[in-house]
């Protein structure tokens, strides 16, 4: 917990240095920019970013890797903890059964990658874009998310309990019978999610808009509602939840 607090100061120390530096964009990067929300950084990807190999001896605790795009890689049933990744792209990645425990991900872009099943509990994770990847089953208990974009994903059956979210975003995503039970989620959106058998009882769901969102089935208390954004629908649905009968 100590180590976590003082990595989120940090970032938040990052994200105002962040404004008064002047970056070159590619073009992919302002596809990625035009992705974000007003309010959630997109990552800074170096220009001409060299490409690489990822291979199976990269992969070590404590390992660092960056200022490099990375495609096609296939990393399947490894492990490492307190790994980094600064400054890169992966496309067309399988890192599928991993599990990079503490994983720091900092300035990233994931592009169609396969990370279903990863386990990637308590991972900090800034200014980092996940576009069209399967994220089916990946474990993010207890991750740190912030200037985060979850893009066209398949997260279905996701862990993220106890996770911290801030300015963070889920667009167009499948996140049914995921588990947000007891997250925080501080300025964090879902457009036109799938959020069907969803878990979120215990999450910090005050001023989150769900109304775009399909949320049949969805696991939360009465007094998880205080603040939650819904449509009119949504509502009468909800409604069963404090004992109304509500007359058709």
């Amino acid at each position: 917990m100590c180590n976590n607090y003082y990595k989120i100061k940090f970032l938040k120390q990052a994200d105002n240095m962040y404004h008064s530096i002047q970056t070159h964009h590619s073009e992919k990067d302002m596809k990625v920019k035009e992705i974000c929300e007003k309010d959630i950084l997109a990552p800074r990807i170096p220009e001409n970013l060299k490409t690489g190999d990822l291979s199976v001896d990269a992969i070590s605790d404590d390992a660092v890797i960056s200022m490099t795009g990375f495609e096609g890689a296939l990393i399947e049933d490894l492990s490492a903890e307190h790994m980094s990744f600064q400054f890169v792209v992966f496309e067309g990645c399988t890192f599928r059964g991993t599990a990079f425990h503490g994983l720091d991900v900092t300035d990233a872009r994931f592009v169609n990658c396969n990370l279903s099943n990863a386990d990637m509990g308590r991972a900090i994770m800034h200014r980092t874009v996940f576009l069209d990847c399967n994220l089916t089953g990946i474990d993010l208990r207890e991750a740190v998310f912030r200037n985060v974009v979850f893009e066209n994903c398949k997260a279905a059956y996701s862990y993220f309990r106890n996770s911290d979210s801030e300015r963070t975003s889920f667009r167009s995503c499948r996140l049914d019978h995921a588990d947000f039970q007891n997250a925080k989620l501080t300025r964090t959106f879902f457009d036109q999610c799938d959020l069907k058998q969803t878990q979120m009882s215990g999450a910090g769901l005050n001023g989150i808009d769900l109304s775009s969102c399909n949320i049949d089935g969805l696991g939360i208390r009465i007094e998880d509602l205080n603040g939650v954004v819904v449509a009119p629908a949504q509502a009468v649905e909800l409604s069963g939840l404090t004992g109304l009968i509500v007359k058709r």
